[in-house]
């Protein structure tokens, strides 16, 4: 099979580095180590490594696709390639439901943080803290501006340059050192006992506490993968090297956290850490240690940093929705521009979903799990597709080669179920009627698609049954947030590792055969290589 080149390979490590450590550094620092802690205590540490661990193979899988196949999208592209129209709609459907939520949740990170100064904008019931009434009004007015924003037309960097990313590194670094050398409590560690939660605290913590939200920049690494000038090198180097370096900065911030609370917000234990500053707990430390410096830098820092991602992630699923109308995936309403080539409604259907959003889950550790949640069952379904690609297509070009192929694809199956899994069923429960509320959109698009009906291909979705249906009752009986209890770690984990096993089996057989994948594949790439030389060209 003949592949099409549509990208140049311009990027080195050092450039791919730097935009996955400015990607990964956002608005998780600032609250992932109060949340990370209340669920694992001291223990919370371990999180960061095996989350890092985590992400590091299924990153790996993706950017061996993402250097063999450069589209677009392609979270949403290459289960198209393997497995049909519906199971790119649920990937793409999935993948949507991760982006329309990080404005949201930076959003809320901005405004629980300013509640240190401004504390209308938050209240507290029963110990979960989120959002006031005039708090949500506010938090939807910023929504509302993102949205003017991507309506004008004007540009905002997307990829952090030198100098921000140099800023993202900078701040929490400092605030990790200066309240260890300032506050720090060794005594804090020892006092509950290091993991007062056993496996179920480090693995809720991973998912559910933000360790993983706060990771999941790498992925702007993989989607670059096929612009790597030498993508066998370059690829791990970036993807490790941002994930160390990023790990170590947030274990130190999470190390500082727990060394400094002070002893009256553990008199109940880890649970029962609350904190009267924890809209914004690095800043309330700061105060209280009389850094009233550091305090004012870690409200500019935890302003202006979420904002800007917030509104790339704005523009990123308006365009997300308009690739799904193009794909005829949903209503082709959503296909329309403006003259200036803004997919004003996709825009707008974002922020009223997002604006929704403030009102089931208002807190920011629950969003999060959302976020975690959908984008770890994307991976799962994606490491799939790659399976299925090194099966059906093995003289495939592939730029960067992962080493094991097998085991790799299937390790990263499991562990982003695994993660899925940790967020809890409470989380899990949200997730599930948003995929039905999916499904009833694609339902209501099928009288409009004519002949492209035939290309949802059913038979390769009939794998995703089983296997979200199982992945969905292990986690309602876990004892994860909102779970039975039936289920303790690492019995539960045992049962989702061997409920993976038992799906590859059946996955491949749902696979497209090779000379429909084929067709797809070449298809795809023609149309990005001509869509390269319109742009070529109408640039000259």
């Amino acid at each position: 099979m003949s592949q099409v080149q549509t990208v140049k390979r311009r990027i080195g490590p050092i450039g791919l580095l730097f935009v996955g450590v400015g990607s990964i550094i956002g608005s998780g620092w600032l609250f992932a180590a109060l949340y990370a802690a209340q669920s694992a205590g001291p223990s919370a540490v371990v999180s960061w490594f095996l989350a890092a661990g985590m992400l590091g193979v299924i990153a790996l899988v993706f950017s061996e696709l993402g250097a063999a196949l450069p589209l677009p999208g392609g979270f949403a592209r290459y289960p198209h390639v393997t497995y049909g129209g519906l199971t790119s709609f649920v990937a793409s459907w999935l993948c949507w439901l991760a982006y329309v939520v990080v404005p949201t949740v930076e959003t809320i990170a901005i405004l629980e943080y300013l509640g240190n100064e401004l504390p209308w904008l938050i209240q507290t019931e029963g110990g979960n803290r989120s959002l006031s009434l005039p708090g949500s009004v506010v938090a939807a007015g910023l929504l509302l501006v993102m949205l003017v924003i991507n309506l004008l037309g004007v540009n905002w960097v997307a990829h952090s340059n030198n100098l921000i990313t140099s800023w993202k590194v900078l701040v929490p670094t400092m605030t990790g050192v200066v309240l260890l050398g300032v506050g720090f409590q060794p005594e804090n560690f020892t006092k509950f006992g290091l993991a007062p939660e056993g496996l179920s605290g480090i693995f809720e913590a991973l998912a559910a506490g933000g360790v993983v939200f706060s990771l999941l920049g790498y992925r702007t690494i993989v989607e670059l993968a096929g612009e790597a000038r030498r993508p066998q090198r370059d690829v791990p180097i970036a993807i490790f090297g941002s994930l160390f370096a990023c790990t170590t900065i947030f274990v130190l911030v999470q190390v500082a956290f727990i060394g400094v609370i002070p002893a009256s917000e553990l008199a109940d234990g880890w649970r029962g850490v609350v904190l009267e500053g924890a809209s914004g707990p690095f800043a309330a430390f700061a105060l209280v240690l009389g850094l009233g410096w550091l305090a004012t830098i870690l409200y500019i820092d935890a302003t202006v940093s979420p904002f800007g991602s917030a509104l790339i992630f704005t523009s990123s699923a308006g365009r997300l929705v308009l690739a799904m109308g193009n794909n005829r995936n949903i209503p082709g309403f959503f296909r329309r521009l403006t003259r200036n080539g803004i997919p004003a409604r996709a825009l707008l259907v974002n922020l009223v979903v997002g604006m929704l959003l403030l009102a089931p889950l208002p807190g920011w550790n629950q969003l999060v799990g959302i976020v975690s949640s959908v984008v770890m069952l994307t991976s799962a379904v994606t490491a799939m597709a790659f399976l299925a690609l090194r099966r059906t297509h093995p003289e495939l070009e592939r730029p960067f080669r992962v080493p094991f192929p097998r085991l790799s694809g299937f390790t990263a199956f499991v562990f982003s179920s695994l993660i899925a899994y940790w967020t809890g069923w409470t989380v899990n429960l949200t997730v599930l009627g948003m995929l039905a509320v999916g499904l009833v959109v694609l339902g209501l698009t099928l009288p409009t698609m004519g002949t492209l009906r035939r290309s949802l291909y059913v038979k390769g979705a009939l794998w995703l049954v089983p296997w979200m249906g199982g992945l969905f009752l292990m986690s309602w009986a876990s004892d994860y947030p909102g779970g039975a209890g039936v289920l303790p770690a690492p019995l539960g984990e045992i049962l989702v590792g061997l409920w993976c096993a038992a799906m590859v089996p059946l996955a491949s057989w749902c696979a497209f055969p090779r000379a429909e994948s084929e067709a797809l594949i070449t298809g795809m790439l023609e149309e990005l290589s001509q869509e390269s030389s319109g742009h070529a060209g109408a640039a000259n």
